[in-house]
């Protein structure tokens, strides 16, 4: 079974082997959103079987209205369904899923990035010494992060960097992508390359809590 995706009212196929992953939005209570990311496990015409491996507990109230986003090499498609029902088998957990009619092509970057200023520091290795370079974010995503530094003199291919979040402190490996010099400002990009799936999740939750935030101020 394949996925029926729209990209500018044209309909492509896209097989199941292209999906690296998926990911379920779903909001508590509270209405706070929550993202998990599962791996696709079949797909059929009524249902999407996919799985997780989850470190903390956690439960959801079935079924349930959720977006799911499906990330693929060609970028990330969305679609509002139903997430029919999850069992625990720890450390796993099995979701089936309403498999949508049509899903739409959402952005051809895996994740969405959001304004966040916090600060930030670069742990590195220069001559075998280890150095450290204070600096503060400038936008954030899923995928990586843009960092404001005063030079361009170190620029570190590899990088531990620690990003002190509201309420958080994330450590990950991450690895050099770009610089970019605009309105006087110099950010360089980083790329997560090892990353918890704990501190993945709680990185998901700012930025849809900070992008719905912007559009109730657009709105």
């Amino acid at each position: 079974m394949n996925l029926k995706f729209n990209i500018d009212d044209i309909n492509y196929i896209i097989n199941i082997d292209d999906i690296n992953y998926i990911k379920i939005v779903y909001k508590d209570e509270d209405n706070f959103p929550h993202c998990i990311k599962a791996g696709i496990r079949d797909i059929n015409k009524h249902d999407i079987y996919a799985s997780a491996k989850f470190d903390g507990d956690f439960f959801i109230k079935t079924p349930k209205n959720i977006e799911l986003g499906i990330i693929t090499e060609t970028g990330l498609y969305k679609a509002k369904t139903e997430l029919k029902y999850m069992t625990k088998e720890p450390p796993y957990v099995f979701f089936s899923i309403k498999t949508p009619e049509i899903v739409e092509f959402f952005q051809n970057r895996e994740f969405f990035r959001v304004k966040i200023n916090e600060n930030a520091e670069m742990l590195y290795l220069k001559n075998g010494l280890e150095k450290v370079m204070s600096c503060e974010t400038y936008d954030l995503s899923a995928n990586g992060v843009r960092l404001i530094i005063d030079s361009l003199e170190e620029i570190p291919e590899i990088a531990t960097i620690t990003l002190h979040l509201p309420d958080k402190d994330i450590t990950t490996e991450a690895k050099y992508i770009r610089t970019d010099d605009e309105d006087n400002i110099l950010k360089v990009s980083y790329h997560y390359t090892n990353i918890k799936d704990s501190d993945l999740d709680y990185i998901s939750k700012i930025c849809l809590k900070r992008q719905l935030e912007q559009r109730k101020r657009i709105r």
